[in-house]
């Protein structure tokens, strides 16, 4: 992979929020850094699991069921690795399905495994906690997750973190394990440093200039591992041709994957993109989340187009999220956001130990 920077100490991955008056809510909230890989406009967090000492990179999916994904091998040098075995309540919990042997003796040796086939075990996740109001990291208080593994030797891109709205997700298991609300927020860096579970939204229309682009019928989805947004090729079309005919800057010739580039010497004329949403909310997306920078001249605009019949309309991607703090209350099944934080002189690469 490509060198890159670590941008900061600590930017918002999740935070779950507690009532500080629960008895068993000694943990109120947790906290853990993002980093970007600007050669893959790919998130990632750092963990390190059950004892090794050094940390990996796994990379953030949103929309990820499984909670935690690595090699089996590696996974089992953990001193505090346990498999979670056929039948267990744990192996009930995780995969209702799974089908155990009737001979007891096989039974109690085979592995638990995941709805999608990955073997499941039991270690210890330290991560960032807040009790009092002050953030630290003990290993002695690491929480005990269950996690998945393959027995393959996984990449970077398929050693992942999983945020789906599921039960057996890291959020899920957190809120479960110490009682906290069903709520998570996310805050993505921009600089370098049967249930699905997908994050959906209801996007109504797109606005730009006073001029309405239609949606298609279909809802929209809300991803991490896609750098851009995505749009289905009649919205792409004439998002990019309202956005052209609005925009105070000169047209340069366009840059792939882009459709729409401009000369950034010229000064910054670009108008603002407002997701019209269902009920009135209104998402607005100003030009540091919807021009790309290229090269030192030519800026582009940061949409690309995801062919005639997509599954989503629309696939809102991480860098419209960037220095966007967003909340998904899990259970009420609603979606907050902040507009830029640039606009209020802050962005998700500030080191911030204290919740928004």
């Amino acid at each position: 992979m490509a060198p890159r920077v670590i941008f900061l100490l600590f930017s918002l991955v999740f935070l779950y929020l507690a009532n500080t008056s629960h008895s068993l809510a000694k943990f109120q909230s947790f906290l853990h850094p993002i980093y970007k890989d600007k050669s893959t406009n790919i998130y990632s967090i750092p963990l390190s699991i059950g004892s090794s000492t050094s940390s990996e990179e796994f990379v953030l999916d949103l929309n990820g069921a499984a909670p935690l994904l690595q090699n089996c091998a590696t996974a089992a040098k953990s001193t505090t690795y346990h498999p979670i075995k056929c039948g267990s309540t744990r192996c009930k919990y995780a995969n209702p399905n799974f089908p155990c042997p009737n001979n007891v003796i096989t039974k109690k040796r085979t592995v638990c495994r995941s709805s999608d086939n990955a073997r499941l075990f039991r270690d210890t996740v330290p991560l960032l906690y807040t009790f009092n109001g002050v953030y630290t990291m003990d290993s002695e208080k690491s929480s005990s997750l269950t996690l998945t593994c393959s027995d393959g030797a996984p990449t970077l891109k398929q050693r992942t973190v999983g945020l789906a709205n599921t039960h057996l997700s890291i959020p899920s298991q957190l809120i479960s394990m110490y009682k906290l609300p069903q709520k998570m927020a996310l805050c993505l860096p921009s600089t370098e440093g049967d249930k699905s579970g997908e994050y959906l939204i209801d996007v109504k229309s797109i606005q730009i200039g006073g001029k309405t682009v239609p949606i298609l019928y279909g809802t929209t989805k809300i991803s991490t591992l896609a750098p851009y947004t995505v749009l289905q090729t009649s919205i792409y079309k004439a998002l990019l041709t309202a956005f052209t005919e609005n925009a105070k800057i000169a047209i340069a010739p366009a840059v792939k994957p882009f459709g729409a580039c401009f000369h950034s010497n010229g000064g910054r004329g670009e108008p603002v993109i407002d997701l019209m949403l269902r009920g009135g909310a209104k998402w607005r997306i100003y030009g540091s989340n919807s021009l790309v920078k290229v090269n030192k001249n030519v800026v582009c605009l940061g949409f690309v187009d995801g062919g005639v019949k997509p599954k989503n309309p629309i696939v809102i991607g991480g860098f419209q999220m960037e220095d966007n703090l967003v909340e998904f209350d899990l259970e009420a099944s609603k979606f907050s956001f902040s507009s830029s934080l640039l606009l209020h002189n802050t962005s998700c690469s500030v080191a911030r130990l204290s919740p928004f």
